[in-house]
């Protein structure tokens, strides 16, 4: 049976009457009265009783119609859904990012933004590395990454990106370390002794080669006395004096008591970029709703 055919019904059903139901829908009488028996011979069933005087529903043609409009209903949800899917209102976005993507300079306001105009679409968030993210957009497995990579990293061909933001990398004391004090930029080379906590490789890889990289620059190599999970936690460590870390400068967003923040003194490579990666090749209009809310709100360059 048609969609067609549920709307005649419809129409007969609710005018009951023939001449004003073929009027209603912009077609003859007799085609109607012919699709009419036509749905009746398709159900087995008498839907309507007609005499020369009155059009009357049976006990199966009020069921009926009250199925009929709701598949026209649904079949009118299934088609405004479609719709808003292909202008990007509706649907699922795979969105991973690094630890510190969240306490980026806007990077809420543009997931808000996001949110609060396309309501309808779910954003599935999950915490990765970088080579993580990477990867899984090589694959195809992603929608949207926001990634730290080290400095010299090589994106992968296929990864289209975009600077979202630019800051320093810094060095975290504890509070009592006599460097803190300490005026200006700390030279990277008064750190050859120290004792570092950093994220696993594993983890954190492209950051984690960058401070090797810096400090072999610096002629040394870092002496990591610790692994730790997560970047709160080497923040805390750091405030119980257990070593030093080196960090962008926009997580200063975790205020922790006991630890200070100082300017690294190197002659370059001391900056940690935040890139928004996609495949280009891979097209989606939800994507592209959130790209142009991070390109609205997030300034690129961030310095």
């Amino acid at each position: 049976m048609e969609l067609r055919q549920f709307r005649y019904f419809i129409a007969v059903a609710e005018e009951l009457h023939f001449s004003r139901a073929a009027q209603r829908l912009h077609i003859g009488q007799p085609p109607l009265s012919l699709q009419i028996q036509a749905i009746e011979r398709e159900l087995g069933v008498l839907l309507l009783k007609r005499d020369r005087r009155k059009v009357e529903l049976t006990d199966a043609g009020r069921l009926f119609l009250v199925e009929a409009r709701n598949a026209l209903e649904q079949a009118q949800r299934a088609i405004d859904t479609a719709k808003r899917f292909a202008r990007g209102e509706v649907g699922t976005l795979r969105v991973h990012f690094t630890t510190s993507a969240p306490l980026l300079p806007n990077f809420p306001k543009a997931i808000r933004h996001f949110h609060e105009h396309y309501p309808s679409v779910h954003l599935e968030l999950k915490i990765q590395t970088s080579q993580a993210i990477l990867g899984a957009l090589t694959l195809g497995n992603l929608d949207v990454g926001f990634v730290r990579p080290a400095a010299r990293t090589v994106l992968p061909r296929q990864v289209s990106s975009i600077p979202l933001y630019k800051d320093r990398l810094m060095l975290v004391l504890p509070a009592a370390h006599p460097l803190a004090a300490a005026d200006g930029p700390v030279p990277l080379a008064e750190l050859a002794d120290e004792d570092f906590l950093l994220r696993p490789a594993q983890k954190d890889g492209g950051f984690y080669e960058q401070i090797f990289s810096l400090c072999a620059d610096a002629g040394f190599t870092p002496r990591v006395v610790q692994e730790t999970q997560d970047t709160a936690t080497a923040f805390g460590l750091v405030a119980a004096g257990l070593g030093v870390t080196i960090a962008p400068e926009s997580l200063q967003a975790i205020h922790l008591a006991d630890i200070v923040w100082k300017e690294i003194d190197v002659q370059s490579g001391a900056e940690s970029q935040v890139l928004l990666v996609y495949r280009e090749d891979m097209a989606s209009p939800l994507r592209d709703k959130l790209i142009e809310c991070f390109r609205a709100v997030v300034s690129p360059g961030g310095d």
